[in-house]
């Protein structure tokens, strides 16, 4: 029985140890962008590289479990090498025929490791090649077909607005309502007097058919309730800002 449990341990140990060791993480790592519009769908995503050594992986678009919008999805590199303490731009592009049925289509990324051999000096002097064993994810999309106007399908009710009694700022709480047949991922910005900017909170995504999903968002800047005059709620297709709704806080 130990030896089953040791043998366990030894294998968690090594692949803790070959994460740990690249150091892999995925920035912005979503699409929920529309793919039938005139100029189709894009996003950019990013591959991280924190470690101290050069990686490099295959980006291959495979079908969804559900309803497949895989033959659509393009992603530029194919391969991409990021170097130790940077980033790398994966840029996800989407085209359906205007005749495509409204809904959400789904696809998947998978990041496949390039083995790059590196030199390594051994105690006798020698310098032979290693090479280390990486992750690789195969992250899950999605995107829709058919016109939405978010601002009629978005609600944002029973708000309430408090001193935030574990911190600086404020807490404003409410009930958040997608109304549409897509998700989307956005956030909020807080406004005071003359349009004064306070900041920005990251709300994420929030699925289709979303019906009053509890929202908490603070606010560190702002110094009491009543310095809130309006929130705006906004979502970046296409790595752009695009307001959404403007609620005005009456208090």
């Amino acid at each position: 029985m130990f030896k089953k449990y040791k043998k366990i341990i030894i294998t968690l140990l090594f692949v803790l140890s070959s994460i740990s060791s690249y150091a892999f993480r995925l920035d912005n790592i979503i699409f929920n962008q529309r793919i039938d519009g005139p100029d189709g769908g894009y996003r950019e995503s990013y591959i991280v590289n924190d470690s101290l050594e050069k990686v490099r992986y295959k980006i291959s678009v495979l079908p969804g479990n559900e309803k497949d919008g895989s033959k659509y999805v393009q992603v530029y590199p194919r391969v991409i090498t990021v170097e130790p303490k940077s980033k790398g731009v994966v840029k996800i592009y989407a085209k359906a025929p205007s005749s495509i049925e409204k809904g959400e289509y789904h696809f998947k990324l998978q990041f496949k490791p390039i083995v790059i051999p590196t030199l390594a000096k051994a105690k006798d002097g020698k310098i032979t090649g290693t090479a280390n064993i990486q992750i690789s994810p195969i992250i899950d999309m999605k995107g829709y077909a058919g016109e939405i106007d978010f601002k009629n399908v978005i609600k944002f009710e029973d708000i309430k607005v408090e001193n935030n009694l574990n911190g600086k700022g404020i807490i404003v709480t409410g009930k958040l309502s997608n109304d549409s047949f897509a998700g989307i991922d956005f956030g909020a910005e807080a406004y005071g007097f003359n349009d004064f900017f306070y900041g920005a909170a990251y709300i994420g995504n929030v699925e289709k058919e979303t019906k009053n999903k509890f929202i908490k968002l603070s606010f560190s800047q702002i110094k009491k309730p009543s310095d809130l005059k309006k929130i705006i709620f906004y979502r970046t297709p296409s790595n752009k800002r695009e307001i959404i709704k403007e609620i005005t806080i009456n208090q």
